[in-house]
């Protein structure tokens, strides 16, 4: 997605950031439409997706434990570095 434009870098650490603060246990607590201002909620999820694939081993994590990793790979400190 990023390579196709349909997705910016920094919109990685957003959506981690934003699934951070929503605090859900699990996908289906998700409101992805209410993510990200900037991207509508299909796009958000398909790049979870995409991420979480990414993550090897992870994918068969629950879903609070895939948010945990991937924050660790994505943090919210370099939100301000990525732009």
């Amino acid at each position: 997605m990023v390579k196709e434009g349909v997705w910016a870098d920094v919109d990685d650490y957003l959506l981690v950031e934003a699934l951070q603060k929503v605090d859900a246990v699990c996908i289906e607590d998700v409101d992805w439409d209410s993510l990200l201002d900037h991207r509508s909620g299909e796009v958000c999820r398909q790049r979870w997706n995409q991420m979480v694939r990414a993550i090897g081993g992870h994918r068969e994590k629950p879903f609070i434990e895939q948010v945990e990793v991937l924050s660790r790979r994505y943090c919210p400190e370099m939100i301000e570095y990525r732009k």
